[in-house]
């Protein structure tokens, strides 16, 4: 049984897996999802679920930096933000399961200021919005991103999320459809996406 607390866990959890932590903290190829698949959401369509496997290590609360490592060994630093509240709620050696589920673009238009990958805001939607997949919470991401590529026909935008991980979303609406037809690839830009998340603690 998924937990709210847990799910809201995989926001920080899914979304900060870009430093791999190796020893001296040298730099590797990010991980790999443990399984991909595809579902359809009421009102987003067919998305994409990436699922990963790792091993909670440890958690240092005054600097919220939290360790996980992959089935293989490998090691990766995640800063956990506030909501997710007492990091001793995780225990050292057990197994999540993290599932994460891009959805739509909300919003977008050329960005002003701010620097690639530099996420400007998270909000926690509810945990488990209808007709996404059960144990899933949803939240919205506003990342300051540039535009891998954007194509005007199909309503789509293709762009670098704050793991590091390219997608591809389609508009949620006509507005953002609108918007779709001013940017170019390669503009500096910002983005609100819809993404599913979810977690499981295996003891």
């Amino acid at each position: 049984m998924f937990e709210i607390r847990r799910t809201f866990a995989a926001v920080a959890l899914a979304a900060g897996l870009v430093q791999i932590m190796s020893g001296a903290a040298l730099a590797q190829a990010r991980p790999a999802p443990a399984e991909v698949d595809t579902v359809i959401v009421q009102g987003v369509g067919q998305i994409t679920v990436f699922t990963y496997k790792a091993q909670f290590v440890s958690a240092d609360p005054a600097t919220r930096r939290v360790v996980l490592e992959d089935p293989s060994g490998r090691r990766w630093a995640v800063i956990a933000p506030p909501l997710l509240g007492d990091l001793s709620f995780f225990r050292n050696g057990e197994t999540l399961i993290i599932r994460k589920a891009p959805g739509v673009v909300t919003a977008l238009g050329k960005a002003r200021q701010g620097k690639p990958g530099e996420v400007m805001s998270e909000v926690v939607l509810d945990a488990g919005l209808p007709g996404w997949p059960e144990g899933f919470g949803v939240r919205e991401v506003t990342l300051t991103t540039i535009f891998v590529d954007v194509n005007k026909a199909a309503g789509t935008v293709t762009f670098e999320g704050p793991d590091g991980r390219v997608r591809t979303l389609r508009a949620a609406n006509d507005k953002v459809l609108a918007d779709l037809q001013q940017v170019q690839p390669g503009d500096l830009a910002q983005v609100s996406y819809l993404e599913g998340l979810a977690i499981n603690a295996i003891r």
